[in-house]
């Protein structure tokens, strides 16, 4: 929020994985173009992890886009990886990356 006014919002859950761990799933992250580099992003992700982690979490996933390079630079400066490509996942036939997190 800033001057009570949302410029940020972050979509999340967690839930079992194949009845063996806790995941957690990063939906959707989304900043105002006008308050980006500004590190809202940034706590907008660490505060969810931090939640995950408090609901005892193993890891964290998410997908991107994989020609955005702002979205990949930012979650690999959070410790998430490389783990997948998803050939043609989005509606308009771009590809994603599955990004993971590990907490333990």
């Amino acid at each position: 929020m800033v001057r009570k006014e949302c410029v940020g919002a972050i979509v999340c859950k967690l839930d079992m994985h194949k009845k063996m761990f806790r995941r957690g799933y990063i939906a959707m992250l989304a900043v105002d173009s006008k308050y980006r580099r500004k590190s809202i992003g940034t706590n907008l992700v660490k505060n969810a992890i931090y939640a995950m982690v408090d609901g005892d979490c193993d890891e964290v996933v998410l997908e991107t886009e994989i020609t955005n390079k702002c979205a990949l630079k930012l979650y690999e400066n959070l410790g998430f990886v490389r783990d997948k490509r998803l050939f043609r996942y989005y509606l308009n036939g771009v590809d994603a990356l599955r990004l993971k997190l590990w907490l333990r």
